[in-house]
């Protein structure tokens, strides 16, 4: 785990690199303080002011141009770091979970401390029990977030944590879904490595996300071809075949049904920005 601020980053990142699409391998969670600027991940851009949080997952593909007026603290940490809370355990998902608040002054001051406490902490000598301490901290802070996301987003089913035994099943399906969505989209396929069936893996699917098993199936394809086609030149028969479509034409009627244009279309609108 670390912590910095954008500040820092600014100094020793070029502009290039943030304005042109990337993909980190571990978690960022950002709190702006000052200023503001347009921050893109997964192609949706995100007005970002003091007060907003972001939440960047690895593999998102993102995009920033790091206004020079903009301030704001950042934590990183890898996948493995936090505690294992089932409470919060689902805010690690990058497809389901929002990714930007704009918290109110009470949830502002609260997040605040939390923070000021992680950073003490990691600024502290070690003395033995360093790493023990702030994987609590951390934990309080994510589940802090997960508190927020719930009352943010109170309407939506599956922003609530996952309990009992749909919300157990759900979290299975969704690490074998992170394994498989290049090898298949059949639900019956999931149910089978799951040892369930169809039906009870979509009664999971929709008490916890609020969808359907071949859904949220799509979902993730379909988020996997738009970060390929954002972030490499593959072409989008590389793209297609590495999701598993024997035929290019088929995926790209996938592509239109799930993002409403080609491939081709999406990938010249999702150019470098310059935002902020």
């Amino acid at each position: 785990m670390a912590m910095t601020t954008l500040g820092d980053v600014r100094k020793k990142v070029c502009a290039d690199f943030t304005t042109a699409p990337h993909r980190l391998d571990y978690h960022q969670i950002m709190l702006v303080e000052e200023g503001g600027g347009v921050f893109t991940i997964d192609s949706t851009p995100y007005p970002s002011r003091a007060g907003s949080l972001l939440w960047i997952r690895p593999n998102q593909v993102i995009q920033f141009a790091m206004p020079s007026d903009m301030e704001a603290r950042l934590v990183m940490f890898t996948e493995t770091f936090p505690l294992r809370l089932r409470a919060h355990m689902g805010m690690l998902d990058d497809v389901l979970r929002p990714s930007h608040w704009q918290l109110s002054d009470a949830e502002l001051d609260t997040f605040r401390r939390v923070l000021d406490l992680l950073q003490e902490e990691f600024e502290r000598p070690d003395e033995g029990m360093g790493e023990d301490l702030l994987k609590h901290l951390l934990a309080v802070a994510l589940l802090h977030i997960d508190q927020m996301c719930r009352s943010h987003h109170s309407d939506a089913v599956h922003n609530g944590s996952p309990a009992g035994e749909n919300g157990e099943l759900f979290l299975r399906f969704r690490r074998e879904l992170e394994d498989s969505y290049r090898k298949t989209r059949l639900v019956e396929d999931y149910a089978a490595a799951l040892n369930c069936t169809p039906r009870t893996l979509s009664r999971a699917c929709r008490s916890v996300a609020g969808t359907t098993t071949k859904d949220l199936i799509d979902a993730r394809v379909a988020l996997e071809a738009k970060r390929l086609l954002v972030h490499t030149d593959l072409s989008v028969g590389s793209i297609a075949r590495q999701l598993g479509f024997t035929e290019v034409t088929n995926f790209g009627k996938f592509f239109i049904r799930r993002v409403n244009m080609t491939p081709g279309a999406f990938r010249r609108g999702a150019g470098p920005r310059n935002e902020g």
